[in-house]
């Protein structure tokens, strides 16, 4: 089963279905040692080390095969996708990938904490105009034989 941890943008159902190409089930989830902060020209956050301090995001389960491979592509170069611990409510843990800021990238970190209210209400509309655009750039692409 492969889940993934997210802390940003793709934390909102709207985002991650059109993203991932179909809805997911999720549920809430911290990641330890990280803090989130928002990266300097971008409306989204990036994940830093940072011991002592955690992150909630939303835990995707089930993904199936093709969603990871989109949602790479989408992240791009500036994010690494290891394999992580996170704590979901009650206190179980389990395995999840994780997007983090490349080490080469953290530069780009503010000492904001990326404000998910703000990101709603300023960038939400154009965010999810580009994530159409996304999606319809994959549909367009020719398929392999």
């Amino acid at each position: 089963m492969t889940r993934l941890f997210t802390y940003g943008s793709l934390m909102l159902a709207e985002v991650m279905e059109i993203v991932a190409g179909l809805r997911f089930p999720a549920r809430r989830a911290t990641l330890a040692g990280y803090r989130r902060r928002g990266l300097h020209g971008r409306v989204y956050p990036g994940l830093l080390p940072a011991a002592g301090e955690s992150v909630e995001g939303v835990l995707w389960e089930d993904l199936d095969p093709p969603a990871p491979a989109r949602i790479d592509r989408f992240e791009g170069s500036l994010y690494e996708r290891p394999e992580l611990r996170v704590t979901l409510a009650g206190g179980e843990s389990c395995a999840a990938f994780v997007f983090l800021l490349r080490p080469e990238h953290h530069a780009l970190a503010t000492d904001a904490a990326w404000d998910e209210a703000e990101f709603r209400e300023r960038h939400l509309t154009a965010y999810l105009a580009d994530c159409r655009a996304f999606a319809r750039e994959l549909e367009d692409e020719p398929s392999a034989p």
